[in-house]
């Protein structure tokens, strides 16, 4: 009986288990395939009808209410040329740098740095021997003048009265002629040492005190300030050196660079505004009197000298500057500055083509004003271009060279 059991139950298991996996089965067939369930997600299809360099907006886009245009025109340009440096200087037409004319000792100094002098101011009194050798070479030569000038005159009377020929006579008048000019080539000698006309006019006395026979004073050449003295009394001097530096500072020069891509712009006669740091509330006015004939290798600029009126002193040599240079208004295409966007490397604006769409273009600029820059390439009078909105269609532009895709 206990066989007839288990035989029972083994029958049984067997059949739940072919239940069980007939249930399974119908369950597997029912069920649908995750792949079929799901839809694919296919790659991102762009609008194959997009031309390139073209931005098109949807009409549910807030951007096209915010853009505004004009047109690219022709306009009178003034442009300003800004220096990338600039420094005053002297202006080295009234410069001079002072030394005595022959070797000797200082007797005196009558000017001081910073003194203001005139024309023919004597700056130091100097004492020399070659001056003494000239001098009494001078007073030699006139006294040679006057006895060629007595003997002349007896010649004349004894020519008159017979007593000599005209060969005598003639003789005695080259003797004069010969007389005068030695001195005169002594006199030269005088003035090239430094001495002026009327110390010359001096030496004529008959008695000449010994202590002033080897002097003589080195002057002032022009109205000026002194920015330089090197002279000490008792100290002994030759030509070369130089004892004062006088310069005329009623006027200045400044020497200003600028971008070798402006220097067809640049042309003598320009007018000119300068600003120091010193009074930063003041434009110091100019003109440009000099354009460099050569563009310099090391930083690829080009020099201008301005020349600046500075009759209150104001302006000292060596202040750094400000320099910006006014060019007269010439007629050129021009479009408005904020039209203007750089995308890496390229300089673009945006034509507008309808609603909503707009083109991109690359443009060649050239001088810019305040608010408008001249276009030299990429456009033509007329041309509708985007000002205000212009950056959001930049936007447009970077939003679509962004990488897409990638695991999130």
């Amino acid at each position: 009986m206990r066989k007839n059991v288990r035989d029972r139950l083994s029958k049984d298991a067997g059949y739940g288990l072919a239940v069980l996996a007939a249930v399974a089965l119908i369950c597997s067939a029912c069920q649908p395939k995750q792949e079929e369930a799901e839809p694919k997600k296919g790659p991102r299809v762009e609008d194959e009808r997009r031309q390139p360099g073209l931005i098109e907006l949807p009409e549910s886009s807030q951007t096209p209410a915010q853009i505004r245009t004009d047109q690219a025109a022709i306009r009178p340009l003034g442009l300003t040329l800004k220096a990338q440096g600039g420094k005053i200087l002297p202006n080295e037409n009234r410069l001079a740098h002072l030394g005595v004319r022959v070797p000797g000792r200082i007797l005196a100094v009558y000017a001081n740095l910073g003194d203001r002098v005139k024309t023919g101011d004597p700056l130091l009194k100097l004492d020399s021997p070659a001056v003494g050798e000239a001098l009494l070479e001078y007073r030699k030569r006139r006294t040679a003048v006057r006895m060629a000038e007595k003997a002349l005159e007896r010649a004349r009377l004894l020519f008159e009265e017979g007593a000599i020929g005209a060969a005598e006579y003639q003789r005695r008048e080259a003797e004069q002629d010969n007389a005068k000019a030695d001195l005169h080539e002594a006199e030269e000698k005088l003035h090239l040492l430094g001495m002026t006309e009327r110390e010359i006019q001096r030496l004529t006395a008959k008695e000449l005190p010994h202590a002033e026979a080897a002097q003589v004073f080195l002057r002032a050449p022009f109205h000026g300030d002194i920015i330089e003295r090197n002279a000490t009394v008792g100290e002994v001097v030759d030509v070369n050196q130089t004892l004062f530096t006088v310069a005329d500072l009623s006027t200045v020069w400044v020497r200003a660079d600028f971008p070798e891509q402006q220097a067809g712009l640049l042309r003598v006669g320009l007018e000119a505004e300068v600003r120091v740091s010193a009074y930063p509330d003041t434009v110091f006015r100019g003109t440009v009197t000099y354009v460099g004939a050569v563009i310099d290798p090391a930083t690829r600029t080009i020099m201008v000298r301005l020349e600046l009126p500075n009759p209150d002193r104001r302006l000292r040599p060596h202040m750094f500057v400000d320099a910006t240079l006014l060019v007269p208004e010439r007629p050129v295409l021009t479009i408005p500055r904020k039209a203007v966007q750089q995308v890496g490397s390229r300089t673009i604006v945006f034509l507008s083509r309808g609603p909503g769409r707009f083109e991109v273009r690359d443009v060649q600029l050239g001088a810019a004003s305040n608010d408008y820059v001249e276009v030299k390439a990429g456009l033509a009078a007329g041309d509708e271009i985007v000002t205000e909105g212009s950056y959001m269609l930049k936007s447009e532009i970077l939003r679509d060279q962004m990488p897409t895709g990638g695991p999130l």
